[in-house]
C-alpha cells in the first residue's frame, strides 16, 4: 500500500511517533507481562513506557481504533473521508506489525550500538532482504481471526525478541571469520554513492540466520492479514465498497472487501503462543 510508509515518514515530524515503532523488552529486568495502557502506566509510570517504547499498545490503541472506523463506515458514514481514515489506519496497523516481527525492534541494542556492531539493524531488515528476497521461494499465507488481539501483539514480539541474540551473534561470527567476505562495499543509487554491506557478506550473514529473515517476512505478511481480517469481523463485517475511492489500477477498498468476504464463510481462529511461556 502506497500508505504503508506514513508511519515511518511521522517520526520525523511528530515527537510522539518513534516510540511507537518499537520495545526495549530487555529494560524490564524482571520481564513484562501482557498488559494494557492503563495498567501499566499503573505498574511502571506513562514516562516510563514511552521512554522504553510503546509498540505493543501503539498496534492495540490502532487496531480498536480500526474496528471502530470499520463499524462506522458500514453503519452511518460511507463517505470517501470516512473510508480515508481506514485506509490510514491499515497501513499504520500493518506498518507497526511489520515492526513487531523485527527482533531489533524489541531490544534498547537496536542497532548494535552495545555491542560494537553499529549498521545491524539496516544490514538484517533492508540490506539482507534486498539481496535475499529474488531467491526466496513463494509461500501463501493464511488470514486467520484472532480472538484476543492482545495476546497476539504480545506472543509475536515476544517471538521476535527470542532471536535478538542469534541476530547479534551470527552477524559478529560471520564478521570475525577468517575467510569473511569484505563487510562495506559502494554502491550506486541515481546519483547516490553508498557504503553499505557487500551483497557477499550478506548472503553470508544470511545464511548463518537460517532462513530467519525469509520466515518472519511470512509471519509478518500473515500476521497483518489476520489481523485486518479480525478487525474487520470485529466490525460486524461490514460492506466497504465505495466507488469514490479509485486508485488508478482499481479500487483498493472493493479489492480489499471482496478478500474479507471470501474469507469469513470459512472462518478459521488463530491459535497463538502464550506468550507468558517467552
Amino acid at each position: 500500500m502506497m500508505r504503508a510508509v506514513d508511519a515511518d515518514k511521522r517520526k520525523h515530524g511528530v515527537k510522539e511517533e518513534a516510540a511507537r515503532h518499537y520495545i526495549d523488552i530487555d529494560d524490564y529486568s524482571d520481564g513484562i507481562s501482557p498488559c494494557g495502557w492503563r495498567e501499566g502506566c499503573e505498574r511502571y509510570s506513562e514516562d516510563t513506557l514511552r521512554s522504553r517504547g510503546i509498540l505493543p499498545w501503539s498496534i492495540e490503541r490502532v487496531y480498536n481504533q480500526l474496528v471502530v472506523e470499520m463499524s462506522n463506515c458500514g453503519a452511518r458514514d460511507s463517505s470517501a473521508a470516512s473510508l480515508s481514515r481506514v485506509l490510514r489506519l491499515l497501513a499504520d496497523l500493518g506498518h507497526y506489525i511489520g515492526d513487531a516481527h523485527v527482533p531489533l525492534h524489541t531490544t534498547s541494542n537496536y542497532n548494535g550500538q552495545f555491542t560494537g556492531q553499529i549498521g545491524i539493524h539496516a544490514l538484517w531488515e533492508t540490506h539482507v532482504y534486498e539481496t535475499s528476497r529474488p531467491y526466496w521461494s513463494g509461500k501463501k499465507i493464511e488470514a486467520l481471526y484472532i480472538s484476543d488481539i492482545r495476546n497476539w501483539i504480545w506472543s509475536r514480539i515476544m517471538s521476535s525478541n527470542s532471536d535478538v541474540e542469534v541476530v547479534l551473534q551470527m552477524e559478529k561470527a560471520v564478521r570475525e571469520r577468517v575467510d569473511a567476505p569484505n563487510v562495506w562495499g559502494y554502491r550506486t543509487r541515481g546519483r547516490t554513492l553508498s557504503l553499505i554491506p557487500t551483497p557477499e557478506f550478506c548472503k553470508e550473514y544470511n545464511d548463518s540466520l537460517d532462513g530467519m529473515v525469509e520466515e518472519r517476512f511470512y509471519l509478518a505478511a500473515e500476521g497483518i492479514a489476520s489481523v485486518w481480517y479480525s478487525a474487520w469481523v470485529d466490525a460486524g463485517a461490514p460492506d466497504l465498497e465505495n466507488d469514490l475511492i479509485k486508485p488508478k489500477k482499481g479500487n483498493l477498498m472493493n479489492e480489499l472487501t471482496h478478500f474479507l468476504r471470501a474469507r469469513f464463510p470459512n472462518q478459521k481462529e488463530h491459535v497463538e503462543e502464550d506468550p507468558n511461556l517467552h
